[in-house]
């Protein structure tokens, strides 16, 4: 009988510790975004190379922030005038998206090897609100690390998209000397986010 409760015991530590081998997130503050839409006229591309990534392995939750001014531009005309004083982005000076890994069984955090990722939540930017989902890989490496490669697209209103126009085709011009006419974003844009996290907590 002692024996019994002896060999009990071992299977009930062995068990609480395999649960607990996972810290309680994995974070990134390198995380990129790379950003394309594309109208008649304009390509519109960008990068961000300083966005905070967190994912927690134990509810699948996921959270990116970032500020919008810390993008580059392609054009280095758009660059200087996005990031300019006369350019005022105050109104959506921040981005988070703030989702739910949606097939937490299919990735084993403790296992090295790479494993599909889908998440659903919201993107927000200002006041701004789009419901979103990205689709991409989660690489669990030897060491412990993680690296994300993802994709995002979204659709947004043509209501959003005229307010987006009306503000280029006011300030652009005349700091880029470009033809307003000439300027704009198209209702759907590309996103991509790589990132490489490490245990915390």
């Amino acid at each position: 009988m002692i024996k019994h409760y002896l060999i009990a015991a071992l299977v009930l530590i062995v068990t609480i510790s395999a649960t607990t081998t996972l810290p309680s997130k994995y974070v990134s503050r390198t995380g990129h975004i790379h950003v394309e839409s594309h109208s008649t006229y304009l390509d519109v591309i960008a990068d961000n190379y300083q966005v905070y990534c967190e994912i927690n392995p134990h509810t699948g939750i996921v959270q990116i922030k970032g500020l919008t001014k810390s993008f580059e531009f392609k054009l280095g005309a758009i660059d200087r005038a996005f990031n300019s004083d006369r350019f005022n982005l105050s109104e959506f000076a921040k981005f988070n998206f703030d989702g739910q890994v949606t097939n937490m069984s299919s990735i084993k955090f403790d296992k090295p090897g790479s494993y599909p990722i889908q998440v659903d939540g919201n993107l927000y930017i200002g006041t701004y609100v789009r419901k979103t989902s990205a689709r991409g890989t989660v690489v669990v490496k030897n060491d412990g690390t993680l690296r994300t490669d993802t994709s995002f697209s979204i659709r947004i209103e043509e209501e959003s998209v005229q307010t987006i126009n009306k503000l280029m085709k006011q300030k652009l011009p005349s700091m880029i000397a470009l033809d307003a006419d000439k300027l704009g974003v198209s209702r759907d844009i590309q996103l991509q986010l790589n990132a490489s996290f490490r245990a915390r907590g």
